[in-house]
């Protein structure tokens, strides 16, 4: 990269390390699912262009700087987020997710793919520190999640109806963590969104097998 002169190159890095941060601290949420395969893809781009650089079109070394430094910084902080813990930065805005609230997956069902009426839906879970875990299917609070000794849990629920006029229609499954003193059914304000999927019912699953799940407000 000799040909880049070494003020377009610092400040190359410097926007693409200020767009990974940026976008990660400026919408947390958002950026938890989507920085990680972003920033791969960001670099898949800047190596192309590194390319086309060394190939006789140095203008676009510092575009490639740019990409490899947002792939790095990107990575670094999804990599940082999965250990649970927030870097120094994310002091204000990601602290309380991570800390406060706990962190949530949902390993089951698959986000976009069928579900039958009848269900178990897992995860995993880092304890909130205050206030408590909430399932909720389709708007409908289900369960208040405990976890085991793994940090897994799991709940029966109800996708839906089996009336076959409710195939092939999408439901969300959220967690969302909830302040102490909360009582279903209501979402309190207060209330964040921990994970969400999106599910299909499955059109060939609607009929439940005993026992069938009740959706009713009860320990996960």
């Amino acid at each position: 990269m000799g040909h880049a002169p070494i003020a377009a190159r610092i400040t190359a890095a410097a926007c693409g390390i200020t767009a990974a941060v940026t976008w990660a601290f400026a919408d947390p949420d958002l950026s938890g699912k989507y920085l990680g395969p972003v920033s791969i893809f960001a670099g898949f781009a800047a190596l192309a262009l590194l390319i086309i650089g060394l190939r006789g079109k140095p203008e676009f070394l510092p575009f490639a700087i740019a990409g490899f430094a947002l792939t790095l910084t990107g990575l670094v902080i999804s990599l940082v987020r999965q250990t649970g813990f927030a870097p120094p930065a994310a002091a204000v805005t990601r602290a309380p997710l991570a800390v406060n609230y706990g962190m949530v997956h949902i390993t089951r069902p698959v986000d976009g793919g069928f579900s039958p009426t009848c269900t178990t839906v897992t995860g995993t879970a880092i304890p909130p520190g205050a206030g408590a875990l909430w399932l909720v299917v389709g708007g409908v609070v289900v369960h208040e999640l405990t976890t085991g000794d793994d940090g897994g849990w799991r709940a029966p629920v109800r996708v839906g109806t089996d009336d076959p006029r409710d195939a092939d229609r999408e439901y969300d499954i959220r967690v969302y963590w909830v302040p102490a003193g909360s009582r279903p059914p209501a979402i309190p304000a207060q209330g964040r969104v921990l994970a969400e999927i999106t599910v299909v019912k499955d059109p060939a699953k609607l009929a439940c097998t005993s026992p069938e799940p009740t959706n009713a407000d009860t320990p996960g």
